[in-house]
């Protein structure tokens, strides 16, 4: 039933295991027309688009699920890896940023700042990131040699 929206996800993620996403966003989208408000239904749209190599709808789907449940950490993560994905770098970090001050201990987000902002040359920003990710998980070894490294990076910027 299109008006059970937890039904549909699981009928769409049915179709997925079998190979059959264009069913899966048939059901999808019959489930939105009845229940627009349904960040699920967006989010899991957004997933069965990206795996039917439609971007742009994918990333709009996904955008629609965190405007209608921002306070759901996995689903801006996943926005903001589809919009990375899609070579939109600046709006990832900046939709991650947002994430976070949601939700400062989001391991997924801060992982994500993490490499986005390495991967932009912004070693003080990666630093910050690194850091916060590094005191939630104190124990990890290769997370503290990074943050020792990119220490030792602004220290003296021309060795790398």
């Amino acid at each position: 039933s299109p008006q059970f929206a937890p039904a549909a996800v699981n009928l769409a993620d049915l179709y997925r295991q079998v190979g059959r996403d264009s069913d899966g966003e048939n059901v999808l989208r019959a489930a939105i027309a009845v229940s627009p408000e349904a960040a699920g239904l967006h989010h899991t749209l957004g997933l069965t688009l990206t795996r039917l190599k439609k971007p742009d709808e994918a990333i709009s789907e996904l955008r629609r699920a965190v405007e209608l449940e921002p306070d759901n950490a996995r689903y801006s993560y996943v926005y903001a890896v589809a919009l990375y994905s899609a070579g939109r770098r600046d709006a990832a970090i900046a939709a991650l940023k947002k994430t976070l001050e949601r939700h400062p201990n989001d391991r997924d987000t801060l992982s994500a700042l993490v490499s986005y902002s390495r991967d932009s040359g912004d070693i003080r920003a990666t630093l910050e990131y690194a850091t916060a990710l590094a005191k939630l998980s104190p124990n990890s070894s290769s997370l503290k040699a990074l943050v020792e490294s990119l220490k030792r990076q602004i220290e003296k910027p021309n060795e790398k």
